[in-house]
């Protein structure tokens, strides 16, 4: 009976053991899970803070703080088609009611701003006389960009809708205003330069005129020098020659007024042969002059002296 009371109550003690480690193990799981609660609820409470304190840190002008989480595609913001400004000028406006449901009609390149490379016939785009070759350039007045064109151009299938279209090359009018105001100054410039440029030529000219006009007339005055010069020796010549003639007349007559026998004595020389003895009657020798009565053997012709023959000009120096 003893024994039995004993295993009894041991087995009571075992069973109480048991029991109190299911519930301390219970109790330790409940511990855990509010652990990792806690955990995560104070890390989200972390990354707000941090989100708020970097656009603090950001506005006082220390580096932004990057969040890691992903930004929301962009969604175009509800259209008022009423309150859509005027087109610009040169942009082509093209309105879809909202009776015109179904496509456009219409197919686009890829790229940005997409182009239009085909209008079907029959369609609302063929209707509404939409042009090929040209680009999106607002849909239901938001405009084409890369950030939000996929966006953007879903509003396609959106009615009522505004399509705007350019041509290529289209700028805004600011652009082309700017452009204008830069291509006119550029233009001033150049007409400036132009100017500049055609006054100088101008001034080379003149000067090229005025030298040629100054070398004709140095040309001239030394042509007339020259001829002058030309004609004032031509005269000296003539009366040279004149005065020569007139000597050599003389001389011929004084020659004529010889008497016959110095003639023939003269001649008589001018054709003897080399050691032939000639003699005048009644003189012991002969005059000098009878040596000079042909002028291409005399030394002295009318008072001129002639050239030796063989050449050279007679002189006082002589040879032994």
């Amino acid at each position: 009976m003893g024994k039995k009371r004993k295993a009894d109550s041991e087995s009571e003690e075992k069973k109480k053991k048991k029991d109190k480690k299911k519930k301390k193990d219970k109790k330790n799981k409940k511990d855990k899970k509010k652990d990792k609660k806690k955990k995560k609820k104070d890390s989200s409470s972390s990354s707000s803070d941090s989100d708020s304190g970097g656009e603090q840190d950001g506005e006082a002008g220390s580096p932004k703080v990057v969040s890691s989480k992903v930004l929301p595609e962009f969604e175009p913001p509800p259209v008022n088609i009423a309150d859509i400004p005027p087109a610009e000028d040169g942009i082509l406006r093209f309105r879809f009611s909202i009776e015109e449901k179904g496509p456009l009609g219409v197919r686009f390149s890829g790229g940005s701003p997409p182009m239009i490379l085909a209008v079907n016939p029959d369609s609302f785009a063929s209707k509404k006389k939409i042009p090929v070759n040209h680009e999106v350039h607002a849909i239901n007045g938001l405009a084409l960009v890369p950030q939000n064109q996929q966006s953007v151009m879903a509003f396609l299938k959106n009615r009522p809708l505004v399509l705007d279209v350019r041509p290529l090359g289209w700028k805004p009018a600011e652009v082309v205003k700017e452009l204008k105001k830069k291509q006119e100054k550029e233009e001033a410039e150049r007409q400036a330069r132009m100017l500049v440029e055609n006054k100088r030529r101008e001034q080379v000219a003149k000067e090229a005129a005025e030298d040629a006009e100054r070398f004709a007339a140095e040309k001239a005055a030394k042509e007339e020098k020259d001829k002058a010069e030309r004609e004032q020796l031509q005269k000296r010549a003539r009366e040279a020659h004149r005065e020569q003639r007139e000597k050599e007349e003389e001389f011929k007559k004084m020659l004529a007024q010889e008497p016959p026998e110095f003639k023939k004595a003269a001649e008589d020389i001018m054709e003897a042969e080399y050691g032939t003895e000639i003699q005048v009657a009644g003189r012991r020798g002969l005059p000098l002059r009878l040596l000079t009565r042909r002028k291409e053997v005399a030394w002295v012709w009318a008072g001129e002296v002639q050239e030796l023959i063989g050449g050279g000009q007679p002189d006082d120096t002589f040879t032994q």
